[in-house]
């Protein structure tokens, strides 16, 4: 179904830059290209709309099933392919054309698990830039299933009848201004079928109840109709009935007709329908007569057209689809409300009808298979050229009808990739004006590195002065009795320098055994001296020292300098006066006089690390 004013001079263009010479039409099944990962053509769900900017540019929105997401498919002229899989079709969702390349559908709230109808989309070169439920638009109580855009900054979108919590009662509309999504309230509450654009003008056709299918209910009215109005137009946000009524059947009652769908080629436009469904005439299930058919062409009135042929009176005229150039129509055949909050007709046929100028109608078994294969009722028809139509059903299937018109392919980028990023209206939306800043720095100049920074090398730092130096060990003098004593007590004294502050304990062993220890003392710079008492028989052969700094050594610079003894370290001492670390050498400690002596290396041997002596 188209939303937009096309005229008859833009389809011409289109047919002239790209279409081939047309032959004999007939409708034919149009697969659609397999799913990701898929190998074979499935249908994809129920369509609620199709609609065209040009004929090698169109939509279709669809509910999606276990192979298909829903969302939105895209025409390019050559083939379908999935455009969006956010804002998905189903029952209630439309097409609005905004511009070549912005369009808004009807769809459901973004999150939860609510119906069709109480949401909206916006699309704009290639993104969903807008995303509209009762999150952000706290009036949208009531659902939507008709939509048009007589501009970018002026849509309009129709509901069913309806009461606000603030007191308002009639037909719920939304409109857009270009910044902001309101509600709008039509005092005469007949439930909105469909809207489109005619010459500037914003058509509205109604149900006669408060919605699709609302056997019984009574629409809320401002003003009494004895005869429904079931056509309307909308100028500013103000709504005018139009005086056209359908024919009463005989003995029929007056509001036993409603309309169900509107389109235009830009000339001549169209409303359809037949027996009502809703309203307090059908209370007992709908009101069987023969479909309605009214016509406007250019400015003029609504005048009902006269039809003959093949005229149902158990099925209606569901969707219609101005043949452009011309003043025919096709239409849907329908027994269920294909609008609504759940898919319907799904079991059923696909049916269409040809209407000609002079009323005289041909219907059209699409395909004969009903029940669980079924290709669907037939949901939404559009024909974006003269002898170019397409018609999809409740699951899914496309069929379309053509001499074989050729076009080029659409190849704006807008309609190339796949849309999967819809805003969360739970949240709060800015909607700019002008696309945000360049930060990719793809057209920025170079970037300029620094030079690069001198390396720094570290000082060599020198290993600092020895931590003890100058160790002597010697011993008490024994008494005269300690001296005659096999075992005496014997106490050696160490003495040393102590370069920095340290914790410094004396450990004397004899072979791997200790003999004697003084405990570690924290002693300052200077000459020291440690005690140990040992005995006569278990002398040792070996003093060392355990060492621990109590500070860090200053850095001094390379060139020399004895090694440094910290830590838990074992420093020794020779001959010499130079120091290792760590290790413990064995020799004769300083023994008292008279003593037997240990074994042990021969005398003579000098001076220990350790601090002992030999004698």
């Amino acid at each position: 179904m188209r939303r937009l004013l096309v005229t008859v001079a833009t389809t011409a263009v289109a047919l002239l830059c790209g279409a081939g010479a047309a032959g004999a039409a007939s409708w034919t099944p149009v697969p659609l290209p397999p799913p990701p990962g898929g190998q074979f053509s499935v249908p994809a769900g129920f369509v609620g709309d199709l609609s065209f900017w040009s004929p090698n540019r169109g939509l279709m929105t669809v509910g999606g099933n276990n192979s298909v997401k829903p969302g939105l498919y895209s025409w390019d002229g050559e083939s379908w392919h999935q455009l969006s899989t956010v804002c998905g079709g189903g029952p209630n969702a439309k097409i609005a054309w905004a511009g070549p390349t912005e369009f808004w559908t009807i769809t459901a709230p973004a999150v939860g698990t609510q119906p069709n109808g109480l949401g909206l989309c916006h699309y704009r070169d290639g993104a969903v830039v807008g995303s509209y439920s009762f999150y952000n638009v706290p009036d949208f109580v009531p659902s939507v299933n008709a939509a048009t855009c007589r501009a970018a900054d002026d849509c309009w979108f129709g509901g069913v009848g309806a009461t606000s919590v603030d007191g308002r009662a009639g037909a719920f509309h939304l409109h857009w201004d270009g910044t902001t999504v309101s509600a709008v309230y039509n005092g005469q509450g007949r439930g909105v079928s469909d809207l489109v654009t005619h010459r500037g003008s914003i058509l509205e056709s109604t149900y006669v109840g408060t919605g699709p299918g609302a056997q019984g209910t009574r629409p809320f009215l401002d003003a009494a109709e004895p005869v429904p109005a079931l056509l309307h137009r909308i100028e500013g946000r103000a709504f005018q009935n139009d005086a056209f009524a359908p024919a009463p059947i005989d003995g029929g009652r007056p509001d036993g007709a409603e309309l169900r769908s509107l389109d235009t080629d830009g000339t001549t436009a169209w409303a359809v329908g037949g027996a009502a469904n809703s309203g307090p005439g059908t209370a007992e299930g709908f009101v069987p007569r023969a479909p309605v058919v009214a016509r406007k062409d250019g400015d003029g009135a609504w005048q009902e057209l006269g039809l003959s042929g093949d005229l149902p009176t158990t099925r209606w005229f569901g969707s219609v689809a101005a043949v452009p150039g011309t003043r025919e129509a096709w239409t849907t055949l329908a027994d269920t409300e294909v609008a609504g909050p759940t898919p319907a007709g799904e079991t059923s046929a696909p049916s269409v009808a040809h209407v000609a100028a002079d009323g005289t109608v041909v219907a059209e078994q699409l395909d004969a298979r009903e029940g669980g294969a079924a290709r669907g009722a037939a949901t939404a028809i559009a024909c974006p050229a003269t002898d170019d139509c397409w018609v999809a059903t409740a699951r899914g299937y496309l069929y379309r009808r053509t001499g074989g018109a050729t076009y080029p392919r659409d190849t704006d980028p807008a309609f190339q990739g796949t849309i999967a990023i819809r805003p969360n209206e739970a949240a709060s939306q800015v909607i700019p004006d002008e696309p945000p800043a360049d930060d990719s720095r793809l057209l920025a100049p170079p970037v300029v590195l620094p030079p690069p920074a001198a390396a720094v090398v570290p000082t060599a730092c020198a290993a600092p002065p020895a931590l003890v130096s100058r160790v002597k060990a010697g011993r008490r003098p024994l008494s005269k009795r300690e001296a005659r004593s096999r075992n005496a007590r014997i106490t050696l004294v160490i003495a040393f320098r102590l370069a920095r502050p340290a914790t410094v304990g004396v450990v004397a062993r004899r072979g791997k055994r200790t003999v004697g220890r003084a405990k570690p003392r924290a002693l300052k710079p200077g000459t020291r001296r440690l005690t140990v008492e040992v005995r006569r028989r278990t002398f040792p052969k070996s003093i060392s020292f355990t060492l621990k700094e109590r500070t860090t050594p200053p850095c001094l610079p390379a060139g020399g300098g004895d090694e440094i003894g910290g830590g838990d370290t074992t420093v020794t001492r020779s001959t010499s006066g130079t120091r290792t670390a760590p290790a413990a050498t064995r020799s004769a400690a300083p023994r008292p006089a008279g003593t037997p002596t240990a074994p042990g290396p021969a005398a003579g041997v000098g001076r220990t690390a350790g601090g002992t002596e030999t004698r």
